[in-house]
C-alpha cells in the first residue's frame, strides 16, 4: 500500500514520516537549509507484517505541482492537520486535490498535540470533522497525535496495517508509469521512479518513453523499495532501463505500452467546479493541468455560451499547450492561472482530435463515455457509429485481450477493425439490400450502386463502409467495377456495348493488349469514338482499363497478378523482374504495376514493390 500524505505547510507531514520509517524524506540541501519541503519524499517501512510505502509531498501552496505529482487514486490518504494552526488553507486545497484525483480512503492525523491544551486538540477533531463533512474522509478516524512525544502513533500504525490489508481491485489496462525522477545508476544506468498507473511490467518487457518515443528495456526492478520480477497497478516502482540515459527523460514522462503512445495536445474533458471557487468559468479561461506527473498551461473551451458556475459540472474541451499522455477515464486537477487557486478537476472522456467539436453528433459520442465503464460506453458507442477497435483500445489503454473480452460481453458485430452494436448492424443490412433491390428493379441494366450511394440510402451513413465489406465478405453482395449489386443480379448488357466488346475482344485478349490507338487504327474508327464506346466496358465487367489508353480482359490481368505473387514469394521484385518473367513490353508492364499499386495489390518501396492485398478483394476496383 502507498499512502500520500498531506497538508498545510509546517503542520508535520515529514517530521510524522520519520516517526514512522525512521527516514528523512528531505534530501534537498535547499530543503534542509528552509526546514520547508519542496520536492517529493519517498519512504518504506514494514508496519503488521505489510510493507507500506509513504509519499510525503510539499504544503506550501507554491510547490502545489509537485504535491500534484505525487497523487494518484489508488493511494491511502493520510492528511495532516496540526493542533496548534487547525485547518489552514492547504488543508482545504489539498483534501479537494486528493478527491479531484479519486483518491477514496484515508485517515486523519491531528498532528502536534504536545502543543495544545485538550480543549483545543477536540476542538481541531472538530474542524477537522467539519472538513471531511461529504467526502471520502467524512468517516474516517481522526488520530491525536505527537511526532516529538510518540503519543498517538500505535493507533495510526495500526490503522495503516488494517487498511493494508484490504484487496486491491485491478482493473484490465496496459502498463504505464507516471515518472516522477530519472536518474544514472553507476553500473546500472538509468532508473525511472513513479507510480504504476496501469497493468503489469516484468523483466525484460518492452517499452517506450513517451517524451522522445525511445525504446526500451526493462534490465530490473525494485517494488516499495525491494527487488521484485514485476510491478503492477497501485505499485511504487523503480525501473532499471537498457536503451536510454537520463537526459532522455524526466518528471512528467511516462514509461508505458510502445501501443498506446498517443500524445495529445487536446482533449474532452468532464469538469468539476468546486463550490467555493469565487466565480464562473468563462469560455477561453487560462488553467494550468496537472495530470499525473505533468503540467502544461491550456485554456477552457466550452460547449455553450453560458458559463459554468462553481458548484457546477459541464462537458468541455481542454486545449493544452503542450502534449499530455492521457487516456479516457483519467483525472486532471486544474487551477485558475489568475487566482492561483484550484478551481476544479475532470475525468478524460475523449482525446480523439476534433474538427468541428461542437458537431451534434460528436457531443452524442461525449455523452456516451462513461469513464467507469469502458463496456458500457464501447456499447453505447458502437449503437451510435462504427467504433475503430484499435482506436479505442488505445484512447483507454487497453490490452488486446480486455478488448476482446468487452467486445464478447457486449456481443459486438465485428469486421476487420470495426465494432457495432448489433442493432445497428442489423438496420444499416436491411437498408443496404432495400436500396439495392429498388435499383435492380428499375434499373435492371444498372451493374449496381456505387458506396455513396448507398450511404445516402442508410439512416447511418458512418455504417455503411464496414457492412458493405463484409456482406462482400460473406457472398452477400457482389462487388464489380466500384458497383455493388445483390448476389443474384446480372446486369442487363446494353446491345451497343456488346458490339463494342466482340470488335475489340481479339485486340484484348493478351498480357500485352494493343493500345486505344492502335484498334482505332486496325478497326478504322475514330479515336474519339471508340474511347468513349470503351468506357461502357468496365461497367459490365467486360474489361479493365489501366490507363487512359489501354484495357485488358480481367481474366489476362489476373495471369499478370499471379506474376507478381510469384515474384513477391521470393521477396521485393522490380520492374525488370516483373517484365522478364511476363514478357510484357517495359512501358505496358509499369502502366500494369501502377494499377496494381493504386488499387492496393502492390505496394512500391524505392525501386521494389511487394504485393500487400489480395487478387480476390483488389480485383473489384479495377474497372
Amino acid at each position: 500500500m502507498i499512502v500520500a500524505l498531506a497538508g498545510h505547510v509546517d503542520h508535520g507531514k515529514t517530521s510524522l514520516v520519520r516517526a514512522l520509517t525512521g527516514v528523512d524524506t528531505d534530501r534537498l540541501a535547499e530543503e534542509k537549509r528552509r526546514a520547508l519541503t519542496i520536492d517529493l519524499g519517498f519512504a518504506y517501512a514494514d508496519i503488521g507484517g505489510r510493507r507500506i510505502g509513504f509519499v510525503d509531498v510539499p504544503g506550501h501552496h507554491r510547490f502545489i505541482q509537485n504535491m500534484v505529482a505525487g497523487i494518484a487514486g489508488r493511494q491511502h490518504a493520510l492528511l495532516v492537520v496540526a493542533a496548534d494552526d487547525g485547518v489552514m488553507p492547504q488543508s482545504r486545497e489539498h483534501l479537494q486535490i486528493l478527491r479531484l484525483l479519486g483518491v477514496g480512503a484515508g485517515v486523519v492525523a491531528v498532528n502536534k498535540t504536545d502543543r495544545a491544551t485538550a480543549e483545543r486538540v477536540a476542538e481541531v477533531v472538530q474542524e477537522v470533522q467539519a472538513l471531511a463533512a461529504g467526502t471520502f474522509l467524512e468517516d474516517a478516524p481522526v488520530v491525536p497525535l505527537s511526532c516529538r512525544t510518540g503519543t498517538g502513533l500505535d493507533p495510526l500504525r495500526a490503522h495503516l496495517a488494517a487498511a493494508s490489508e484490504a484487496p486491491e481491485v485491478k482493473t484490465p489496462s496496459a502498463f504505464r508509469l507516471a515518472i516522477d525522477r530519472a536518474f544514472a545508476l553507476r553500473g546500472s544506468g538509468l532508473v525511472v521512479t513513479g507510480t504504476v498507473a496501469g497493468g503489469r511490467v516484468a523483466t525484460d518487457d518492452r517499452l517506450a518513453l513517451a517524451r522522445s518515443g525511445k525504446p526500451v528495456r526493462v534490465r530490473g526492478l525494485r517494488v516499495q523499495d525491494a527487488p521484485a520480477a514485476v510491478a503492477a497497478e497501485g505499485d511504487r516502482a523503480a525501473v532499471n532501463l537498457g536503451g536510454a540515459s537520463s537526459a532522455d527523460t524526466g518528471r512528467g514522462d511516462w514509461l508505458l505500452d510502445p501501443e498506446m503512445l498517443l500524445p495529445v495536445r487536446q482533449f474532452a474533458l468532464r469538469l468539476a467546479v468546486l463550490a467555493d471557487f469565487p466565480r464562473r468559468i468563462r469560455h477561453g479561461a487560462p488553467v494550468h493541468v496537472y495530470h499525473a506527473t505533468s503540467h502544461s498551461q491550456g485554456r477552457l473551451l466550452l460547449q455553450g455560451s453560458a458559463p459554468v458556475a462553481p458548484g457546477e459540472s459541464a462537458l468541455l474541451d481542454l486545449a493544452c499547450d503542450r502534449p499530455l499522455l492521457v487516456k479516457v477515464g483519467d483525472r486532471v486537477v486544474l487551477r485558475d492561472q489568475d487566482l492561483a487557486r484550484t478551481l476544479g478537476g475532470g475525468r478524460v472522456v475523449d482525446v480523439a482530435p476534433w474538427r468541428r467539436r461542437r458537431q451534434p453528433r460528436r457531443l452524442a459520442r461525449l455523452e456516451a463515455v462513461r469513464p467507469d465503464d469502458a463496456a458500457a460506453t464501447l456499447g453505447a458507442l458502437g449503437g451510435l457509429q462504427p467504433v475503430p477497435a484499435a482506436t479505442f483500445r488505445q484512447h483507454w489503454n487497453l490490452p488486446r485481450e480486455a478488448l476482446a473480452a468487452l467486445v464478447e460481453g457486449q456481443g459486438l458485430w465485428q469486421h476487420d477493425d470495426h465494432l457495432l452494436h448489433p442493432a445497428l448492424a442489423d438496420e444499416t443490412v436491411a437498408a443496404l439490400r432495400a436500396a439495392l433491390a429498388a435499383h435492380h428493379r428499375a434499373h435492371p441494366e444498372s451493374a449496381g450502386l456505387a458506396a455513396v450511394d448507398l450511404a445516402a440510402a442508410a439512416a447511418n451513413g458512418d455504417a455503411v463502409a464496414p457492412m458493405l465489406a463484409a456482406l462482400v465478405d460473406g457472398g452477400e453482395l457482389r462487388l464489380g467495377n466500384g458497383r455493388y449489386a445483390l448476389p443474384d443480379h446480372r446486369a442487363r448488357v446494353p446491345p451497343a456495348v456488346l458490339r463494342t466488346f466482340e470488335a475489340v475482344r481479339e485486340h484484348l485478349d493478351s498480357t500485352q493488349p494493343r493500345s486505344l490507338g492502335d484498334i482505332a487504327k486496325r478497326l478504322g474508327r475514330p479515336y474519339d469514338d471508340l474511347e468513349h464506346a470503351m468506357r461502357a466496358l468496365p461497367a459490365f465487367g467486360l474489361a479493365v482499363r489501366i490507363s487512359p489508353n489501354r484495357y485488358y480482359l480481367p481474366q489476362r490481368l489476373a495471369e499478370l497478378a499471379g506474376a507478381a505473387t510469384r515474384l513477391d514469394a521470393k521477396g521485393p521484385f522490380s520492374v525488370r523482374q516483373f517484365r522478364d518473367s511476363t514478357g510484357v513490353g517495359r512501358n505496358v508492364v509499369i502502366e500494369v504495376l501502377e494499377h496494381f499499386d493504386a488499387a492496393g495489390y502492390t505496394r512500391r518501396q524505392g525501386d521494389n514493390r511487394n504485393v500487400v492485398g489480395s487478387w480476390a478483394e483488389c480485383s473489384p476496383r479495377m474497372g
